[in-house]
């Protein structure tokens, strides 16, 4: 059974994330902080030499990254978002510090692939 996509990863700012990524939804997130997060799977991974990693990279947590934006609760797209690596095993009680996490890029979170692919605003 196929996993259902739950947005679509582009970026305007960096070539490495530029090509479109289905999200899945692993686990929705926090920081202590109170700011929202999720870790997701993306397809196409990732090439994780680029991050001194052997294996290619499949999760990340991604978080909004405007002040007054959520997460949990898009209201408009795209969605601006910081994408981070979790540097933790497992994020136990859904509670993150910003220790956890490595921000590797900026990235906007899209509702279709198409969108994704044109980078289509509003």
């Amino acid at each position: 059974m196929a996993e259902e996509i739950d947005f679509y990863l582009s970026s305007l700012e960096s070539t490495r994330f530029e090509p479109v990524r289905e999200c899945t939804v692993v686990k929705w997130l926090r920081f202590s902080s109170g700011k929202d997060c999720v870790l997701v799977r993306v397809r196409p991974s990732v090439v994780g030499q680029d991050f001194n990693r052997s294996e290619d990279l499949e999760e990340f947590v991604l978080a909004a990254r405007f002040e007054g934006k959520s997460i949990t609760s898009i209201d408009e797209y795209p969605c601006f978002v910081f994408i981070c690596l979790p540097n933790m095993q497992g994020p136990g009680d859904g509670v993150l510090e910003t220790d956890d996490v490595q921000i590797v890029g900026w990235g906007e979170l899209y509702r279709s692939e198409d969108d994704a692919r044109r980078h289509v605003f509003g």
